[in-house]
């Protein structure tokens, strides 16, 4: 697919406010960042720990739900990155973060970096090296993580079939985590944490 896709950007997304204003403090021990390593379709090493600084959105999900998830997670990056809007993917990446209001001259905006996983279950070793093929055949240019041991499932649960969406602030640590189709509340939702934990890691 050599251009992102936009379909309007459906009425939940649309609808979601980008303004919200830094979270108080959570009670309780502060949670610990999050460990993942995986493999995108270049049979590169991928570790969720090189994207500190970034505010991230994994989207995730197994073989049935993959082309909603290639949608959401499209419409999320133009969300977030409204010049990506009608680019080729390599453009897209390229494009520049909304800015956040209010910041202080000199603050920088923390980036919102929207990362696909396809969570392709327990295969044999055998078999990956042709599921990587074809997912880099589909998807040349923007970088997909591939989980062939249950990763995501097992440190964030997964609805079979459809979308499921993390955010991990710039520190590393989990801070949102929705299993299922997003309706309007639970878009609202994502849409207010990731734009108060860039909020957060601009103070």
């Amino acid at each position: 697919m050599k251009r992102l896709m936009w379909t309007g950007f459906v009425a939940l997304i649309a609808v979601a406010s980008v303004r919200a204003q830094p979270p108080a403090a959570m009670p309780g021990p502060a949670p610990k960042a999050v460990e993942l390593a995986l493999e995108d379709q270049f049979d590169r090493k991928t570790n969720i720990a090189d994207l500190r600084g970034n505010v991230v959105v994994m989207v995730f999900g197994d073989r049935k739900g993959n082309e909603a998830c290639r949608t959401l997670g499209e419409q999320l990056h133009v969300y977030w990155h409204p010049d990506a809007k009608g680019q080729t993917p390599a453009k897209a990446q390229a494009a520049p973060v909304v800015p956040l209001e209010g910041l202080k001259p000199g603050q920088v905006a923390p980036n919102v970096i929207v990362v696909p996983v396809a969570c392709c279950g327990k295969v044999p070793a055998a078999i990956r090296p042709a599921i990587s093929k074809q997912i880099a055949k589909g998807s040349p240019d923007v970088v997909v993580w591939l989980d062939f041991a249950d990763k995501m499932k097992e440190g964030f649960g997964l609805t079979a079939g459809e979308t499921n969406v993390v955010v991990i602030d710039a520190s590393g640590k989990l801070r949102l985590k929705i299993n299922g189709t997003l309706d309007q509340p639970a878009m609202d939702k994502l849409v207010k944490a990731v734009q108060a934990v860039r909020y957060e890691a601009a103070r």
